[in-house]
């Protein structure tokens, strides 16, 4: 039991900048992860996403899901011993040996705190029988959440072929678990010792979350890290009576990514810019128009010319989306915005795609792109319009 992106993103996010950090327009902040989200926790609206829908290693935020089926099930007040293959399990563990036993609530307690795979394990095999048939439950529960791009093949989100997730979908999981009240005791401990039943062995579990302390907002998450994943959190922080949840994926600089993006979202910082590694980008092709979004320079037209456009960003709100085609025009760039609606039922979202230039072939536009390439360090892509 316990004890206790280049220059022309630069311009266009100086546009996005909230009067307080006006400051620092000239040093955005910048934000490493391959995909990140921030999300409303009460609402679930998505504040601000990058690559919210790329399958990814989700590394041990895959812990995320095997706690909260631990905790949706009516077995926490039994123990359960941990079997030989379970101890075999590296590199992240508790060092359990084969037939002790720990009560499910510890274990849970071990999986979030110390990322335990060994005992991540011993849940699964506790719940099911067998990590293959866990990792069908983890499913089944990812689609009853909405998680629907994620594919879990064991409880410990070690690397893994078919293994993958998404900053939407683990955000979508972590405010499930918001919901139960033991998940967020949980994440809120620092450090704790849990016994081991059959034994006198008792084992100090402690936090990875270095935002649980220290920081002005209180954090509660889950962090991970493989080679291919590189460091991953998805966790939820409360201030001023609200509370937002940050789900980052392959980042090289995860607690900056972390507190820049719960900051954004909290509305003290401005929004969080793609790493820059230039400062030019060459201006598409310019054409002018009436488009579905208003009048004007820029708007996506009727009988604007050539058949494909370089994507340049996704958001969920209409004006930040503005806001970055009008700092692009001013900068000589023929910008866009596509209306999109994603999803479906209670799922159902709108998107507003910010797209750069009107190219007659694919050729053109895979030039543009591959001089982007050598400028840009975020996802531009070609769309056909």
């Amino acid at each position: 039991m316990r004890n206790s992106w280049g220059g022309v993103v630069m311009a266009a996010m100086a546009f996005l900048v909230p009067a307080k950090a006006s400051a620092i327009i000239g040093d955005p902040p910048r934000v490493t992860a391959r995909a990140a989200l921030v999300m409303d926790a009460d609402s679930g609206t998505v504040i601000w996403e990058r690559n919210a829908d790329s399958e990814l290693p989700p590394a041990s935020t895959t812990k995320v899901l095997t706690a909260i089926l631990a905790l949706e099930s009516d077995a926490l007040g039994r123990s359960f011993a941990a079997s030989p293959e379970a101890c075999q399990t590296a590199p992240s563990k508790v060092n359990l040996l084969p037939g002790q036993r720990l009560n499910l609530e510890d274990l849970v307690y071990a999986v979030l705190l110390n990322s335990a795979n060994d005992a991540s394990v011993v849940v699964a095999e506790s719940l099911a029988g067998s990590v293959p048939e866990f990792a069908d439950r983890m499913n089944a529960r990812a689609r009853q959440l909405g998680a629907l791009r994620s594919h879990f093949v064991n409880p410990h989100g070690l690397t893994a072929d078919g293994h993958y997730s998404t900053a939407r979908d683990l955000a979508t999981i972590f405010r499930h678990g918001l919901e139960l009240p033991k998940f967020r005791t949980i994440l809120s401990t620092k450090s704790v010792t849990v016994s081991v039943e059959n034994s006198a062995r008792v084992i100090a579990l402690h936090s990875h979350n270095r935002l649980l302390e220290g920081y002005r907002i209180p954090v509660i998450g889950k962090t991970g890290y493989t080679i291919p994943a590189k460091k991953c959190f998805v966790g939820a922080g409360t201030f001023d009576g609200r509370e937002v949840i940050v789900a980052v994926l392959g980042s090289t600089d995860l607690w900056g990514d972390t507190k820049r993006l719960f900051e954004f979202g909290f509305g003290d910082a401005q929004p969080p810019a793609p790493l820059l590694q230039h400062a030019a980008m060459h201006p598409a092709p310019r054409h002018a128009g009436h488009g579905k979004h208003g009048a004007g320079r820029g708007s996506r037209a009727v009988g604007r010319k050539g058949h494909y456009a370089i994507q340049v960003g996704t958001f969920q709100r209409i004006d930040v989306a503005k806001r970055l085609q009008h700092a692009l025009g001013r900068r000589g760039y023929d910008a866009a915005i596509d209306r999109v609606a994603q999803g479906t039922g209670k799922h159902k979202r709108t998107e507003y795609r910010v797209q750069v230039g009107a190219y007659p072939s694919r050729d053109q536009a895979e030039s543009a792109v591959r001089s982007m390439a050598t400028q840009v360090d975020m996802p531009v892509r070609i769309v056909e319009r």
